[in-house]
């Protein structure tokens, strides 16, 4: 009997045992519908269901008028933007899946022929890497840790391109706006040119002041039309970003929602980022997976390149040898002294952003409360001025049929109005600008309370 026998089969169950061990794994499920729940959870108003990013199953109506909401899931569910950040989650889960697999095992085979003739020598050999055995949890445990930093950058991205809908849409209705208060001024400049022209053929007015008031109204008509063709650029921007063709109709409101009725307080908010924003979970995390790596290293450095196997050999004269082999490399030179300097200076890099994400976020918090502040001081005070300038075109065409004033000062009046309510509608979209970089920064909705009374 050879005295390798009990020997060989032991290390051929031992091997064995490994493979099995090793390849007995569930492949990982996709992380999307957590990021679909997370969504739903930060932006509420837009109904996020589970299977709808990137799917285009949203319908669109041309005859329904398109909420901000309404835009935000149609972007979600037809945006190609989407679609490509939900690309590089599949390729995490991909990473993920990999880690659940181990490296193949080495199969050699050597044949030696004698000089003098006779039967060949046959040297073959089954090894399998013990590397990847022994690390194999903590690298799952990174791959999976990788995939939520996957998850973490998806919801980023998502972040991103809701804030992006967001101003996209408030400026497509406020050039709207713009084209309706324009409309009026065009009617306002049309009235006073009839009037004028009937005046002067009645011989009442001078030709020079009939064709002034002639090139007031081709001014006017002028406006309205560079305000249409923007607001078409604007609604076509619109489109492209939420992933409609061009030639798609949609409803837009005619007028910016009124201000609500809040008032935020800027260390509330400040809390609410750092415990929000995906992007400090995201340092965070990193800094997590750093810490598993220092780990890694440690283990890698015990058993690096040592292999496990099986050697099988016959001799000349046809006798059998066969047993269990180990082969290992000497850490005398390389002892992973550049993979944990490199892991130190990645911490520091970490920590740094982690301060600088603060640090911004209180900056971005303090302006966007600055600029809605602002806008809502500046609306006060217009909406005050569009009462009076109502007033006065009231009381004037009171004067104007009683015949105790001019037309024309009528329709000058009327003029200053609109211009008041052109002030009115950027301040109001420059308030739902800062409003919507203020829930990007936050890394959530902000809640929208009733319009208050100054609106």
């Amino acid at each position: 009997m050879n005295p390798f026998s009990h020997g060989g089969r032991l290390a051929c169950v031992i091997v064995s045992s490994v493979l099995l061990a090793a390849c007995a794994s569930t492949p990982p499920v996709t992380t999307l519908t957590q990021v679909e729940q997370q969504l739903a959870v930060q932006y509420p108003q837009a109904q996020v269901a589970d299977n709808t990013l990137g799917q285009a199953n949203i319908d669109v109506n041309s005859d329904e008028r398109l909420s901000l909401d309404k835009t935000v899931q149609i972007m979600l569910s037809h945006s190609p933007q989407v679609r490509i950040q939900l690309a590089r989650l599949g390729i995490a889960d991909a990473k993920r899946l990999q880690a659940e697999l181990i490296d193949n095992p080495y199969l050699s085979i050597g044949l030696l022929k004698p000089e003098d003739g006779g039967r060949w020598q046959l040297d073959a050999g089954l090894s399998q890497p013990l590397l990847d055995f022994f690390t194999r949890p903590l690298k799952r445990k990174l791959a999976e840790q990788n995939r939520l930093e996957a998850q973490l950058i998806l919801q980023t991205e998502l972040q991103q391109l809701i804030s992006e809908t967001a101003q996209l849409y408030f400026d497509a209705v406020a050039e709207l706006q713009h084209c309706y208060i324009d409309n009026k001024l065009v009617e306002a400049a049309t009235a006073k040119q009839q009037l004028a022209q009937s005046l002067y053929v009645a011989g009442n007015l001078s030709e020079n002041d009939f064709l002034a008031y002639d090139n007031d109204l081709r001014r006017a008509q002028q406006q309205l039309e560079k305000r249409q063709s923007i607001a078409y650029e604007k609604q076509l921007q619109l489109l492209n970003f939420i992933g409609l063709e061009s030639h798609k109709s949609i409803n837009l409101p005619a007028q910016l929602s009124p201000l609500p009725n809040d008032r935020f307080e800027h260390s509330a908010l400040l809390e609410i980022a750092l415990h929000e924003r995906t992007d400090l979970k995201i340092a965070n995390q990193q800094l997590s997976v750093i810490e598993q790596r220092r780990t890694l290293v440690g283990q890698e450095r015990g058993w690096r390149d040592i292999n496990l196997g099986v050697a099988v050999e016959r001799e000349f004269d046809g006798a059998k040898h066969y047993g269990p082999e180990i082969e290992l490399a000497l850490p005398l030179f390389n002892r992973g002294q550049d993979k944990q300097a490199m892991l130190d200076a990645q911490q520091d890099a970490l920590h740094a952003r982690i301060r600088k994400i603060s640090l911004d976020a209180d900056s971005t918090i303090a302006q966007a409360l600055n600029r809605m502040d602002s806008a809502r001081a500046q609306l006060k005070l217009v909406s005050a001025a569009l009462t009076s300038a109502e007033k006065r075109v009231e009381l004037s065409q009171r004067e104007v049929n009683f015949m105790l004033s001019s037309p024309f000062e009528l329709l000058s009046i009327k003029r200053q109005h609109i211009q008041l309510a052109h002030q009115f509608t950027e301040l109001l979209n420059s308030y739902w600008q800062a409003r919507s970089q203020l829930a990007l920064a936050l890394g959530k909705a902000l809640p929208v309370h009733s319009a208050g009374a100054s609106s």
